[in-house]
This record gives C-alpha cells, structure tokens and sequence, in this order.
C-alpha cells in the first residue's frame, strides 16, 4: 500500500462533486454488491449429479409423468455439433436469431418429430470414475399437448441406471401411458396437473428453457458453423450475461444455441463449464407441420401386462364449473400474450410440491388449487393459485425444482400494482436453464404462479390482470 499516493488521491478526489445518482442508484449498488456476494456462495452450490441426473433420465412421476422441469433440465443438456464457426459480415443479430428460433420451432408449430441424442458429463460418479453418460430418444408431439417418447436404455462403465423408457400422452383422452423396465409392468395416469409448479406431461416446449434465457443475455456472440452440411448460426452467452450478473472474475458455465439458417429451427444447445462440455443435446431429422400417423399416440399394451393406475387430482371442467367449486378462488387473467388462447382448467383439492434444497428435498403440501392453462402452437403459459401451509416461505421458489441458488440470486422482486394480488410483491426468474421464465407472489395465504413462454414483462402484465371470475368467491381458510 502507497499511503502517500492514496492521501493525495483522495484530496484531489475531494475537490469534484458527487455526481446526481438519482433516487435508484444505492437501491442499485446494494443489489449488486448483493448479487456479487451471492455468486460467489453458489459458486460451490451448483446442483449436482444425483439432482442432474434425476431431472434429466428419470421417468415420469409414479412411473408416468416427469416433472415439467424434467426436459427443462434437458433444455440446459444441448450440443454444439459441426465444424468451427467463421466470423464475418452477419445479416442479423444474435438476438434476432433466438427470437425468430423461438417462433419458429414452438409458436407457429402444429405437429413435431425428432430424434434427440442426449449427453451428460460428471466427474466422481462412482471412485475413481470419470465419464459421459448419452441417452437417445424419438420424440413426436402435437400442439394440442399430446406426446410420444420412446427413450433408449441408459449404461455407463457396465453399469446399466435406466431401462428403456416409454412414455405416451394422449391429450385427446387425458391418459398417459408407460414403462421403464419390464414390458411386463405398465402404468398409467389419469387427472393430470397442467404444468408448472405441478408435475405435469412433458411439454416439448419446456425444451426452450434455455433458449430464452440466452435471449434476454445482456451480451449475445453470433457466429456461423455447418450442421450435417447445412449452414447454421450459433449463439453465445455466459449463465452470468442471462441475468445481466456482474462477472466479478468469475467463470461462468457458457451456453451455445444452434439455429438453422434456412428453416430457423433450433438443432440443439451446449453447456460448456471450465472448458469441458457438460452438458450436450442434439435434435436430428427434425420435421414440422408434418401429418403424424393415426396411432401417434396410442399404445398397444402386452398380453398379460400388469398396469397400475394414478390419479393425479387435477379435474379438467369448464371455468363455469371451477367458479362453483368450494374454497377455489376461480382468478383469471384479463390479459395474455398475444396469439396465446385458452386450452385447459383444472381444480385439485391439494397437490403435493416437491424440491430439491442445499441440504436435501423439501416437500410443501399444497390445496385448493385452481389452474389455468393457455396455448400458443407449443408455447404454454399455466396460471395457478392455491392455498399453502406454514412450513411454505414466499422466498423458496416451487418453479425451480433443481437449483435454488441460482433463483436467489438471478430473480427480480415488483410489486404488483393492480389486480387481485395488488400491493404484493412479486418474484420473476426469466433466465432459467432448468425451468421456463416464471413469477410468484403471495397474498392472504393463497400462491400465484405463472409460469411459461413469456418475458418478465408479460409475466408481471398477467399478475396486475387477475381478476375473479364472475360466480367464483374468494378463498377462505
């Protein structure tokens, strides 16, 4: 230290004004000293492969339904393929190119196919052991909800952790069908919750988690690669540049978006940490639009197969019949996204929540809920409210089931000024590689969530645009 130096520094500092920060600027300098030490406490807390591996391969709920945030943990799981990039004159800008990936693969899609090939990397799994693990799947969905995913089997080292998976979703009849393990043993569920916080189907749209977090980055690199011969663009951020979270000498995991150039469909996204790819999915033989055969979503059980059967509590009616249902506040948005139309409601006397925390799962019992779910192509946004007990705190985040850090420390809190929730304060994660964009408030006991394809912005417009529908009554205790 230069004390001389410093002394005369400071007088001469002494001699300027301070300069008219305006009424926001300490708010500002404590959220970011706020943030930067946060970073560097998750730094260690990055979920690890138990929770990863789980999100990732695990089958659905009760052997039927994955948690929505299941294939967004696949959404962060994404793969660079082809040869290095070329910089260069470019046409567009990163940003443009995520957004017009966005339209074109989710909002404007009516049937979708694929083939996704699926790469994990974790160091220490068993002593002395260090590999991939890769997982293959056919994918075909229809805008309307209903899916069919047939999932290779899972080995690593000899070691064999998943069997081949089957998973249908019968949007039609409300009925998702499959196994994992003996094409003996089948199951089914029947009551289905619609989405975020609940475990629900696999939406294909969930696969955009990423995506869209990379789209609202604060600093977007756009270069060009050739995938399978075809000219595509990448796209570049780190996790930090999602959020817009000071780097403070940290490395953060960098993400790279893969966009074909001619048809603007996403191909695949890729997790860089410290230099190794952990994460990697790729999407081949991708076909939009395309007529899908009558059985696409139909299964053909065994002979002699034992099927077990779940009820998931979530029963669809109109929102007529929800406004009559006691202790339900029937709450709906006056607005919505645009293109975005309603799909499905659904009333469940309780539902049970579960996350993962630093120190182990929580699991937060839930009631009354009343659930909104609202469709654009694949895009989907669910609009929940419920009643929840006194082990539950507004701070933990039921959206994000796999990395609570990383909510702490990347939301944003408004209050919401208008609607049925005006005067409370609202929690919005919109950069999320494990879940879709998101915000939650509580008032007088009862939850909102929202959560779906929308910006932070369309988020808090549907939270200030709640009202209760006409014959409904407030939720009481």
């Amino acid at each position: 230290m230069d004390e001389t130096r410093d002394t005369e520094l400071g007088q001469q500092l002494e001699t300027f004004g301070e300069p008219d920060h305006g009424p926001e600027y300490w708010r500002d300098v404590r959220q970011a000293v706020a943030a930067a030490k946060a970073e560097a406490a998750a730094e260690d807390r990055r979920p690890g492969f138990g929770a990863r591996l789980r999100a990732t391969f695990a089958p659905r709920r009760a052997r039927l339904a994955l948690a929505a945030v299941a294939v967004a943990a696949v959404a962060a799981v994404v793969l660079l393929v082809g040869v290095p990039g070329t910089h260069g004159p470019q046409t567009v800008s990163a940003a443009a190119v995520l957004n017009r990936a966005l339209a074109a693969t989710y909002s404007s899609v009516r049937t979708w196919q694929a083939d996704l090939h699926v790469k994990l990397f974790e160091a220490g799994v068993w002593e002395d052991y260090h590999a991939y693990m890769t997982r293959r799947a056919h994918m075909v969905s229809r805008a309307d909800g209903s899916q069919s995913e047939t999932y290779s089997p899972v080995t690593v080292a000899g070691h064999r952790l998943m069997d081949r998976q089957i998973e249908v979703y019968d949007a039609t009849t409300g009925i998702a069908t499959g196994y994992d393990g003996s094409e003996q043993t089948w199951g089914r569920e029947i009551n289905i919750p619609l989405g975020p916080p609940d475990a629900g189907t696999i939406p294909f749209v969930d696969v955009a988690a990423t995506v869209r977090a990379a789209a609202s980055a604060s600093t977007l690199r756009l270069d060009e690669t050739v995938v399978d011969g075809r000219p595509a663009w990448t796209v570049t951020c780190t996790k930090g540049e999602m959020a817009g979270l000071p780097s403070s000498g940290k490395k953060w995991p960098e993400y790279t978006v893969v966009v074909d150039k001619q048809t603007w469909l996403l191909l695949g996204v890729e997790e860089v940490t410290s230099g190794r790819l952990t994460f990697s999915a790729r999407f081949s033989n991708v076909r939009v639009n395309e007529p899908l055969p009558e059985n696409a979503f139909s299964v053909k059980l065994p002979p002699g197969v034992h099927v077990g059967l779940e009820d998931g509590g979530f029963h669809h009616m109109t929102l007529d019949e929800a406004a009559s249902v006691p202790g339900v506040a029937a709450l709906v948005p006056g607005y919505v996204p645009s293109g975005y139309e309603l799909s499905q409601v659904a009333v469940a006397k309780g539902s049970k929540l579960m996350i993962g925390l630093e120190d182990g799962d929580a699991t937060y019992r839930t009631r009354d809920v009343f659930a909104l779910q609202y469709r654009r192509g694949f895009d989907t946004i669910t609009v929940s409210t419920r009643r929840v007990g006194d082990a539950y705190s507004v701070g933990t985040d039921l959206c994000e089931t796999i990395d609570q850090p990383w909510s702490r420390l990347a939301r944003t809190e408004v209050s919401i000024t208008s609607g049925a929730f005006a005067g409370s304060m609202s929690r919005i994660l919109a950069a999320s590689t494990t879940s879709a964009p998101h915000l939650w408030a509580m008032k007088d006991g009862v939850l909102l969530t929202i959560a779906g394809a929308a910006s932070a912005d369309e988020l808090l417009a549907v939270a200030e645009s709640l009202r209760l529908y006409p014959g409904s009554s407030p939720a009481t205790d």
